[in-house]
């Protein structure tokens, strides 16, 4: 089977615009969710400049470049019209070629890989919390309660950002899942793997990822991208058979099985 690209976007329990953007382009085998900041008309500006650029120059040149001019893109919007001013966007993005999978990001959206019902951060929040985490001044329970906890210090359309990468190699069965802090900061990794457990196929695991976030708060717009790698579950393409065919397959199970309980048979009867 060919590789699957899922996405969802939920604007969340609160008012305002959706400043999230998330896409795929199965052709380029690219996936990217960006977050927007800046208030709500000029957040919402800022991921979708980065969506447009990213659309449109993803295969022509390595990812971190792609990435670098979407920020470039943030700035010059910025620059030619004052309400923008101050307007930036994380992103998290991934692009695969065969089994070799790139990832990049800036900001606090993040990448996982779900490989054989285990999750596996591939990301590190350039963030203020991420700091304090890695020095291990605070435990994780109270950096999820930090009031600094979305505090980045990375942005694209902001300073000087610096993509970060992780280069992975996938297997057959694998998940990417790519999603805004709308998401982390409703479910803990636990609770992530949980969902994804209860839901083997990624479409019904995305629409249980944005459910369980609105279920525990909602309180920030949420996507989340899910990238299934490879061949299908065995269970599934057996579902996927049709009527005729399982009679079929029966049969000649059936046949086969009288086969071989005639051909032991006899070889009993020979060896007395």
């Amino acid at each position: 089977m060919a590789t699957q690209f899922v996405t969802r976007t939920h604007p969340g329990n609160r008012e305002g615009a959706n400043e999230d953007q998330v896409a795929c382009d199965p052709e380029r085998q690219v996936c990217f969710v960006a977050d927007g900041m800046g208030g709500h008309a000029a957040g919402a500006v800022a991921s979708n400049v980065v969506k447009n650029t990213v659309l449109e120059l993803a295969g022509q040149m390595p990812l971190e470049a792609v990435v670098s001019r979407a920020h470039e893109s943030v700035v010059a919007d910025a620059a030619t019209e004052p309400r923008h001013s101050g307007m930036g966007s994380t992103i998290v993005a991934v692009q695969l070629d065969g089994s070799k999978c790139a990832v990049v990001w800036v900001g606090d959206s993040r990448a996982y890989l779900w490989r054989r019902s285990a999750l596996q951060g591939l990301t590190r929040d350039h963030s203020f919390l991420e700091s304090l985490r890695a020095q291990k001044l605070l435990s994780e329970a109270e950096i999820r309660e930090d009031p600094r906890r979305h505090l980045v210090t990375q942005s694209l359309g902001l300073g000087t950002p610096v993509p970060s990468r992780v280069d992975i190699r996938l297997r057959w069965g694998d998940w990417l899942l790519l999603c805004s802090d709308g998401l982390t900061d409703e479910l803990t990794d636990e609770a992530i793997a949980e969902v994804l457990r209860s839901n083997p196929g990624p479409e019904e695991a995305g629409d249980a990822l944005i459910a369980a976030a609105l279920a525990h708060g909602g309180r920030d717009n949420v996507s989340v991208a899910l990238i299934a790698y490879g061949r299908r579950p065995i269970l599934e393409r057996w579902n996927s058979l049709s009527d005729r065919t399982l009679v079929i397959l029966a049969i000649l199970t059936g046949t086969l099985g009288a086969l071989a309980i005639r051909a032991v048979w006899s070889l009993f009867y020979r060896g007395r």
